[in-house]
């Protein structure tokens, strides 16, 4: 009768961890890799920006993991940030953009809080393995129907091309209780 009553609080303490990871993933600015191959991404969003560098699932106790941008204010984030990421930034009302370097040849899973508009929220996420040297442009909406976009400029070229996401796929969450 004892381990009938055990099990509940057991599982409730654990189910309340992955909800402290989210929450904190909101108050932690995302950690750019101090080392190794690198590649350049240029963030256009009008919602919330959050990066799971290494990973192609979501975790946000991984080491650098955090809000990339955000269009609302009270959030860390690198809104503003300029690396020199060629080619015109272009933008929608009430959008911000960022430059940020993220790890190459390692996954990286984006996680995307579009804002409170016309009684209407959405969350999507994209993963996808940077190259090194390689610039990346994602644009992060909700005005194309809570969306990603994905462009690339290889090193030396001076178009940009659109890329599916590889993996491609629903990304879903690392550590199965963390959806508790």
């Amino acid at each position: 009768m004892r381990l009938l009553l055990v099990i509940p609080a057991v599982l409730l303490t654990l189910g309340g961890c992955g909800q402290v990871a989210n929450v904190r993933s909101l108050s932690t600015g995302y950690v750019p890799p101090q080392g190794g191959e690198t590649a350049r991404i240029r963030l256009l969003t009008d919602g919330l920006v959050r990066a799971v560098p290494g990973r192609d699932c979501l975790d946000w106790n991984v080491p650098g993991a955090g809000v990339m941008a955000s269009a609302k204010p009270g959030f860390p984030d690198h809104n503003g940030e300029n690396l020199g990421i060629p080619g015109p930034i272009y933008s929608l009302a009430g959008s911000v953009s960022s430059e940020l370097v993220v790890p190459a040849n390692k996954p990286i899973t984006l996680h995307y809080l579009g804002r409170l508009q016309y009684s209407r929220q959405c969350a999507k996420t994209m993963t996808f393995v940077p190259q090194p040297g390689v610039d990346y442009m994602v644009q992060a909406t909700m005005s194309a129907d809570c969306s990603f976009q994905l462009d690339e400029l290889e090193a030396g070229s001076k178009q940009w091309a659109m890329v599916q996401p590889q993996p491609a796929g629903k990304v879903s969450m690392c550590n199965a209780i963390d959806n508790f």
